[in-house]
Parts: structure tokens; sequence; C-alpha cells
């Protein structure tokens, strides 16, 4: 692996001219290009989008030093395009991220390992992962008071389990070595998705099914429902999650902000629920719940 790297920095970049100027240095031995990104917030879902610009700014990769008129060239091309090349020292980024993932404990009895590590205590549950590029690492206090709430719930045992947009398949994994009878995984992100599948494969979590559909696609009933999601999103998917819990069956919610509480109660009806528990981490709160009627 060579020590350093190249970048040539283009500034001042149309949208015409973005899909020209990628393929023109590809041509001449770039082997990367991205795009310095923007993206505003949503208070609404904590959602996110990309903020559109008219001129853009690239980033395009060379392995070996470009030819020492690379940029005179590409100039004449592109006279609107301001460039610049710099140099960053190479490094094995894989080895590196690996440094800062260690070993650590999801709830009580149960430790999140990273795949190429040795479980440190080994007697205990261990739910090995390889996190990839997906969101759930269960590092988040979201997750983690999941976990608790699936951990202390003993009716999970021998009972079929539904866990909404799953990222990882932390939460399903725990279901599954817990005892389960089905557990169902819903995921519409792809790259999730492929990683979700992997870490089950990794942890011989045969009774977890991960899907591709939306908890609106879903028609079964389930003993449990876990949705590990955004208060924002809550409230929309709030009469799926319920359509597919049975009665007497249970819901466990994450992800509602501390601040958020009262707007939440005021737009998730609990109509037939009761609230078992109510666990709090850091800002973040996770409910249990049973459904006593329809």
């Amino acid at each position: 692996m060579a020590d350093q790297f190249y970048i040539v920095v283009a500034s001042q970049v149309s949208a015409s001219d973005e899909d020209l100027l990628s393929s023109y240095f590809f041509e001449q031995g770039a082997e990367g290009v991205s795009e310095d990104l923007e993206f505003t917030q949503f208070d609404d879902e904590y959602s996110v989008e990309t903020i559109e610009k008219k001129e853009k700014e690239l980033n395009i990769y060379f392995s070996e030093p470009p030819e020492e008129d690379l940029l005179i060239k590409a100039q004449m091309e592109f006279p609107a395009v301001q460039f610049k090349i710099k140099t960053e020292k190479n490094q094995d980024w894989m080895s590196e991220w690996k440094k800062g993932y260690q070993e650590f404990a999801l709830c009580e009895g149960v430790n999140v390992v990273p795949s190429w590590l040795k479980p440190q205590k080994p007697d205990e549950l261990n739910i090995f992962i390889d996190p990839g590029m997906a969101f759930g690492t269960g590092t988040h206090a979201t997750t983690q008071i999941a976990s608790e709430l699936v951990f202390h719930q003993t009716q999970v045992s021998q009972k079929k389990v539904i866990d909404v947009g799953t990222g990882t398949a932390i939460l399903a994994m725990l279901c599954d070595l817990l005892g389960a009878d089905q557990v169902v995984a819903t995921e519409i992100e792809e790259m999730a998705r492929e990683v979700a599948k992997q870490n089950v494969s990794l942890n011989q979590c045969q009774k977890v099914q991960v899907i591709d559909e939306q908890i609106e696609q879903v028609q079964d009933e389930f003993d449990l429902v876990i949705a590990n999601i955004i208060d924002g999103v809550l409230v929309k998917i709030q009469d799926d999650l319920k359509r597919a819990n049975k009665v007497g069956g249970y819901m466990i919610l994450t992800g509602i902000l501390q601040e958020r509480e009262s707007d939440f109660f005021a737009n998730f009806k609990l109509d037939g629920y009761k609230i078992l528990k109510k666990v709090q981490k850091e800002e973040w709160l996770g409910l249990l719940l049973k459904k006593e009627q329809a």
C-alpha cells in the first residue's frame, strides 16, 4: 500500500458538469470521486435531506501521482471550475475503524461482540455483529432500552415477534436467543438488510427472517411488536403497529425524546393499551405496553 494518496479538489462544479468532469478524471486514472454534501434536519421526525447546491465540490482520488499537467488540461476542459491538489497519508482504514469498536454490555447478562473479537465473558449471552455501514450497532441508548425491556419480558419465550426497522438485527437476534418461536425483522434499507442477514447467519439465529417489507405490508399478528424508531415515525405508523399486535400481546416502543414526551402521548393513542413500564436512558424514553383489548 502506498504511503500517501492524492486528491484533486474541484470547486464550483455545476450540476451539468458533474458527470462529465467525473468521467474525464476516471479516464485520467482516478480511482474514486466523492461529493461534499450538506444536510438539513426536520424536527418532526429527526429525518434529514440533502441540500441541493447549484455549485458542488468534488474530491477526486488517485493512488499514484497524477500527470504533472493534469490540472492544466482539466482547466482547459472545464474553465469555470477551480482545481487544486493535495496529498494525505494513507491508512488501513478498516483496521483503524476496528480499533475503535470494542465489546460492550447491551443489557444485563447480554454483550455485543465485534465479529473479529473473542468474547470477554463467554458464559454470558453474546451477540456477534459485523456492523458494516448499517444503523443499530447497539451502542445507542434507544437500542439498549429496547434490549432491557426485551430481556425482562419473559413472555417473549416461545412467542411470535416482529422487530420493525431492524437495522443490524440486534433486537431480533436477542429475541431468537431468548427463545422466541419466530422473529420477523423488517428493513427496507438494502444495505442495512444485507448486514442484518449477515449478522443473523453469524449468530446462527435460524428463527429470524429479515424481510424488505414495511409494517403496513405485514398481515400477521404478533405476540410482541418491537419498534425502535424515532417518535415521529412511531406516531405515523401507530395504526399498523397496533394492527400487528395480538390482544393480550405486548409492544415495546423506543426512540421517544424526553422533551417530546407530552407531544408523543398526545398523538400516539393508547386506547386498549396499558403502560407496564417506562425506562429512561440519557434523553430517551422507552415503553413496554400490553394490549388488553382491540
